[in-house]
């Protein structure tokens, strides 16, 4: 009896996990894993900084596709946070890295307010000047982009 117990159990807790997890939106088309190395012009990886593709595709806009890269400056990308990879079509490749700096101001609650430096050069942190760009198909992308300070 007991081992019958315990296998139910044991298939209630696997029905309980397989199910969790985010829901897939409607209209969310097939995703491509995409894996982004983001690195300064000397080859030193970029650490933390936010890597996001700006769809060419006006359908495509309506998913957040980014990702952050890690200490190698390696990003793997999510659309929506939750699901691996991006849909396939054509992206500019926007990085952002930038240094919280305390200033002598104070908010209204008496914190101190923060500045932000930017660490990537602008040209890089806008989609509409930035030089880089990715085409994403049917096959797995893994591609290095060089930013400068």
């Amino acid at each position: 009896m007991k081992k019958l117990l315990l296998a139910f159990s044991l298939l209630f807790c696997i029905a309980l996990i397989a199910g969790c997890g985010p829901k897939r939106p409607e209209g969310l088309p097939p995703l491509v894993r995409c894996v982004l190395t983001i690195q300064y012009e000397d080859g030193t990886p970029v650490d933390n900084a936010m890597v996001s593709l700006a769809p060419e595709d006006d359908h495509l806009r309506q998913w957040s596709i980014a990702g952050t890269t890690n200490a190698s400056g390696v990003a793997a990308i999510s659309t929506n946070g939750d699901f691996v990879g991006a849909p396939a079509g054509k992206y500019k490749v926007v990085v952002r890295k930038v240094e919280l700096l305390p200033t002598d101001e104070k908010d209204e609650y008496g914190e101190p307010v923060m500045k932000t430096l930017p660490l990537i050069a602008e040209e890089f942190t806008n989609a509409a000047k930035t030089p880089h760009t990715l085409e994403i198909g049917n096959s797995p992308v893994a591609e290095t982009f060089k930013v400068t300070k």
